[in-house]
């Protein structure tokens, strides 16, 4: 007797609001102190690591859409070229026609108008002349066509072509663009050179032209290598970082050498006229961003620890003092006693309040469930009632107001199911009604299937089911032809009506119901005369 009051007093002792509260909550905040010291000395040694791989890999996706970007931009180069050479091409098609003086001239007026139309259309960035030079074998050393940029005028004007005759094959900057392409066989973009006529660097784009394996001359545009080292200089990497072109290992770039790989992290992509593009990010600005990021880390940590404090304080206040009222409510609630006043009271019985929690949670969860079912399934069919049906209407109503949907409705009722009952009894008008409403659902078991009515069935069909009805209807008339009720010989029939949904005409879901439900009637009239 001592002994179980002693028990008795050690309990109440240990169920004190005080004592929970204080133990639970030493518990948590040292857990949360500790936990704030792993995750900060963590992200102190990790985010540097990170950082350091982001930042590469930040470096070298964002050279690779500049590269793009700027591939972009020459292939656009490329591709007026290749247009004007292509429209070259068109004039010859013998090699008769490559030596013919008359086609030439010919070749070079259409060549003429066809310049002119695209100096004026032509969307490249950058370009400064267009040119095309036949082969002096065939038709001299100055026949062609020249058009280009002089300094302080924007548009192309029409200068007499050079007189390659008169220039050694190796002076890039006068005949340059058609030896190069000649010797190469095949299209080249040549490296920068400075052009005196107009001072400034260009690189040039020209393809050399050929009738089956008979060299005709070449095609090719200049443009102002500036505008391409404007765009390379207008590209940055965090606040120090820059990018430079290169060429053959050489740095190209005006007033530019290559980074020193201590102080930068560079990544290259290859550009299609031959050079490369290279991006440096400097070291001191990823290691700004660890500091940043690593400060951040530690400052929301200290501030959640802090909030965190508070809330579980409050919390644990709230709590702990209602428990042993919370632990009585629970049990009348699990033995579904739902008329319960909770009151503040002393904190004990966790596990029983814990256990009736549970309890009430497994016979609510299983009430809702039996509730669901009975609400929304027939329980003779194990269909779909007319409450979902009356859900499902609400939703294509409001589904139909907001967007065009397609779908159909196939009303379905069960023929003579009152002489089966008056016949056979009711028994087998109920045996009937089940096994319709079965293959009605297997014909139909990718669409919602619903028994609105004694011997009425309703069928919403959307997606493959709408496009493929008809054959469905085709199953469904088989099944039911070769389906028998018990102790009979007669085949099950159904009425059947169909309507599709119609934007123009159906404001509402009742639109299409009362179509097919008219359909239904009228084939249910049909079928009677029939038989």
């Amino acid at each position: 007797m001592n002994r179980d009051k002693s028990t008795q007093k050690k309990r109440r002792g240990f169920g004190k609001t005080y004592s929970i509260r204080f133990r639970f909550l030493a518990t948590v905040i040292f857990a949360m102190l500790a936990i704030s010291v792993f995750i900060g000395g963590l992200s102190i040694y990790e985010v540097d690591k990170y950082i350091r791989g982001q930042s590469e890999n930040f470096v070298r996706v964002s050279c690779m859409n500049e590269g793009e970007r700027i591939n972009n931009s020459l292939k656009n180069m490329q591709k007026s070229v290749e247009i004007m050479e292509s429209y070259l091409m068109e004039f010859y098609t013998s090699e008769a026609d490559v030596k013919n003086p008359e086609l030439q001239e010919k070749v070079i007026k259409s060549a003429d108008l066809m310049f002119v139309d695209v100096a004026k259309h032509t969307s490249t960035a950058g370009a400064v002349s267009y040119y095309f030079r036949l082969d002096p074998s065939i038709a001299g050393s100055k026949a062609g066509l020249f058009y280009s940029k002089l300094n302080g005028i924007d548009e192309f004007i029409s200068l007499e072509p050079t007189d390659i005759a008169l220039y050694d094959k190796d002076d890039v900057e006068h005949v340059g663009w058609f030896w190069q392409p000649y010797l190469a066989q095949e299209p080249v973009w040549m490296k920068p050179y400075h052009n005196q006529n107009n001072d400034i660097w260009m690189i040039s784009y020209v393809i050399p032209m050929y009738y089956e394996d008979t060299f005709i001359g070449v095609v090719g545009m200049d443009f102002n290598y500036m505008d391409l080292e404007n765009q390379v200089q207008g590209i940055q990497i965090y606040d120090h970082g820059f990018a430079h072109l290169e060429m053959d290992g050489v740095v190209i770039s005006k007033d530019m050498s290559a980074p020193d790989a201590k102080n930068y992290m560079s990544k290259s992509e290859e550009l299609v006229n031959g050079m490369t593009l290279v991006l440096s990010a400097s070291y001191d600005d990823i290691r700004q961003i660890r500091y940043d990021i690593a400060f951040k880390i530690l400052l929301t940590v200290v501030l959640l620890s802090v909030l965190f404090t508070l809330i579980v304080t409050f919390a644990v206040k709230k709590i702990t003092a209602p428990l042993n009222n919370l632990t009585n409510a629970a049990t009348k609630l699990a033995d579904g006693n739902y008329d319960v006043e909770i009151e503040p009271s002393g904190a004990r019985e966790i596990e029983l309040l814990s256990a009736a929690f549970e309890n009430m949670a497994v016979r609510l969860q299983q009430r809702e469930k039996h509730l669901h079912l009975s609400a929304n399934r027939d329980s003779m069919t194990g269909l779909r009632n007319s409450t979902s049906y009356a859900a499902w209407v609400a939703r294509f109503d409001n589904a139909i107001k907001k967007e065009s949907i397609d779908f159909g409705v196939v009303m379905i009722d069960l023929n003579d199911l009152k002489k089966t009952n008056d016949v056979l009894g009711h028994e087998m008008g109920n045996e009937l009604i089940i096994t319709s409403a079965k293959i009605i659902s297997d014909v139909f078991k990718r669409s919602p299937v619903f028994r609105i009515g004694g011997d009425e069935f309703l069928v919403v069909l959307q997606n493959s089911d709408l496009e493929n009805r008809e054959e469905l209807f085709e199953l469904l008339e088989y099944r039911c032809q070769n389906t028998c009720i018990a102790n009979t010989s007669d085949p099950i029939k159904l009425a059947v009506g169909f309507s599709r949904f119609d934007p123009d005409k159906d404001l509402q879901f009742a639109d299409v119901f009362k179509r097919a439900d008219d359909a239904m009637y009228e084939n249910k009239r049909l079928t009677k005369s029939k038989f």
